[in-house]
């Protein structure tokens, strides 16, 4: 906003902008329900749609909420085509873990094509990536914590590309001592969810939030940081060094 009294006194009476990131939105699965209506045996609320929209309006973007769409090639086809037409970038949550990815790989097979499909991260594994004919596609996962986890670390510092944001930086990474044992397979990388401060030596340690299940996204919520485990290391156990991000505006408040 200061900028803008500092132009004038300048005599610049316009100046050349990017206009705000237009992001296409829809949750896929005939399980699903809007939040605050009422469920029934086997249904669960669209809580992701929800979190992913609340990130996208901090980051500035213009939100096309198209909803829920059912599990029917017909109904995802043109709910793809739609965004295509009136979005640059595209997500959708759920329908691309094994087993249920087939309708959404016709769809990019058929109007775009996949650039990569699965990442050795956790959570965060079955993460699709590609190009419509006008718009990219992200697919996140549809666990709630797997969703929020690609979103922050994937889509947010390709929202800021996109953007054309030159004063987005990749969040900070500290040195913290494990305050709590951290159980960890080796084979991918891992962001878990964990609280960090000063200890009595000065030092910055951090300790696990508690379950680090996908669908568990109440300890996610206790964090202000992750806790970042290199691919190849296997538990770690107390006073051992880790890597941690501290979470930057997107999660914090």
């Amino acid at each position: 906003m200061a900028e803008l009294p500092l132009l004038a006194s300048l005599g610049i009476a316009s100046v050349r902008v990017c206009r705000r990131l237009r992001v296409a939105l829809f949750s896929t699965g005939d399980e699903l329900r809007p939040i605050g209506a009422p469920l029934a045996a086997g249904e669960i609320h669209d809580t992701n749609r929800f979190a992913i929209r609340l990130m996208l309006t901090r980051l500035g973007c213009e939100v096309i909420d198209l909803g829920i769409i059912a599990d029917d090639a017909a109904a995802l086809r043109e709910a793809f085509r739609q965004a295509d037409s009136r979005a640059d970038l595209l997500i959708t949550s759920g329908g691309v873990s094994v087993g249920e990815a087939d309708y959404t790989k016709t769809m990019l097979e058929e109007l775009g094509h996949i650039h990569f499909w699965k990442l050795a991260m956790k959570p965060g594994k079955p993460f699709a990536f590609g190009r419509l004919s006008q718009a990219w596609f992200c697919g996140l996962p549809g666990n709630p914590v797997s969703a929020a986890v690609t979103f922050y670390q994937l889509v947010q510092p390709l929202i800021a590309r996109l953007a054309g944001r030159r004063d987005w930086r990749e969040p900070p990474r500290l040195r913290a001592r494990a305050l709590t044992p951290l159980s960890k397979t080796s084979g991918r990388l891992d962001f878990q969810h964990g609280c960090y401060r000063l200890n009595a030596a000065g030092e910055v340690a951090v300790a696990t939030t508690g379950s680090q299940g996908s669908h568990v996204f109440s300890s996610f919520a206790s964090a202000n940081c992750f806790i970042v485990l290199e691919q190849a290391r296997g538990d770690v156990a107390v006073g051992e060094w880790v890597t941690i991000e501290p979470f930057n505006a997107l999660l914090q408040g």
